[in-house]
């Protein structure tokens, strides 16, 4: 079946009936896999429609409120939502006015995972997210120097100490970024896309971050002394920022390049009611994890095989 002279839609349309035609003359046996092959042309047809509509990727046809923050001279906004499928979009260019506050932790960590999805093409050195403790003192920080690709994870909570890796994601793309570490030898690790980019230890040893305090998202900064600094500000797109007080695997770390659905049990991104408060020009926009596709044509391509499949399995079962 062609889809050089089809229109999209159509297409898929036409493909939903014949997987369905199909489904419809196979044994009872086969029956549960044929209708998940209907489902999945069906959800496919769904993300198009999406993709026309709103100029998205996956099915956010449903109305998503746009959340604007406020001047940073007028009191910022706080409230509790429900962040799945959403994104922080931090404009260009950079300003110190503009980030985001999440509640951190309530105890002290000895080990910690941190793991977002970001989106950025600024070409100047910025900061994904620092936490500060109830005093103010920064103790963690995952931010680019004016090397710009340079991402350095910085522990503070006694020596100062950091550690950098080469991230080569300022190009305007989703990347899943993790960083990890645990306090009895120092030992971290940062991956990026599913990838381990650097490891090792004696990054802060026999040491603990402190309960209470604050994460800032896209701001980085001695808060007690002069503040945000201008040259930390990030612009871009930030999602899915979620923390555990564990060491995760490689196999978590691995399946959450390619999934939206698990959740920090210190900060969860899917939770119902997480509280933000919003500074500045900040946006709460949709978010699609189908981002690693190219849309529509991958749909297309995965409809096609879907079907031939089915036809396959029809002609098979004829022969017999």
């Amino acid at each position: 079946m062609a889809f050089t002279e089809t229109p999209w839609l159509l297409a898929v349309v036409i493909l939903i009936i014949s997987v369905l035609e199909v489904t419809a003359t196979s044994k009872s046996r086969d029956m549960v896999a044929k209708e998940t092959d209907a489902e999945k042309i069906d959800r496919l047809l769904q993300e198009i429609e999406a993709y026309e509509k709103f100029g998205v990727q996956g099915d956010d046809s449903q109305d998503v409120p746009v959340v604007r923050g406020r001047d940073r001279n007028k009191k910022p906004k706080t409230a509790k939502m429900k962040l799945e499928r959403r994104q922080l979009t931090f404009p260009d260019p950079p300003s110190t006015k503009n980030f985001v506050e999440l509640p951190g932790m309530s105890e002290d960590l000895r080990s910690f995972t941190i793991c977002m999805h970001m989106r950025t093409d600024s070409e100047k050195g910025s900061t994904l997210f620092t936490y500060y403790d109830k005093d103010g003192a920064e103790q963690i920080s995952l931010y680019s120097d004016n090397r710009r690709t340079k991402y350095k994870l910085r522990i503070n909570a006694k020596h100062h100490g950091q550690e950098k890796a080469e991230l080569k994601n300022l190009d305007g793309k989703w990347h899943v970024i993790c960083a990890l570490w645990e306090g009895k030898h120092g030992s971290y690790e940062i991956w990026s896309d599913g990838k381990l980019r650097v490891s090792g230890e004696g990054l802060d040893e026999d040491v603990h971050i402190s309960g209470g305090g604050t994460f800032v998202l896209g701001q980085g900064g001695d808060k007690r002394k002069d503040g945000f600094e201008d040259d930390a500000a990030f612009s871009g797109d930030i999602s899915h920022f979620n923390m555990w007080d564990e060491w995760l695997d490689k196999a978590d770390l691995r399946s959450r390049e390619k999934s939206c659905k698990l959740e920090g049990n210190v900060i969860n991104w899917n939770a119902a009611d997480i509280k933000l408060t919003v500074n500045g020009k900040i946006l709460i926009d949709k978010f699609s994890c189908m981002w690693k596709r190219e849309f529509p044509a991958d749909d297309v391509n995965e409809a096609n095989q879907l079907t031939e499949r089915a036809e396959k399995d029809s002609a098979l079962e004829e022969d017999e």
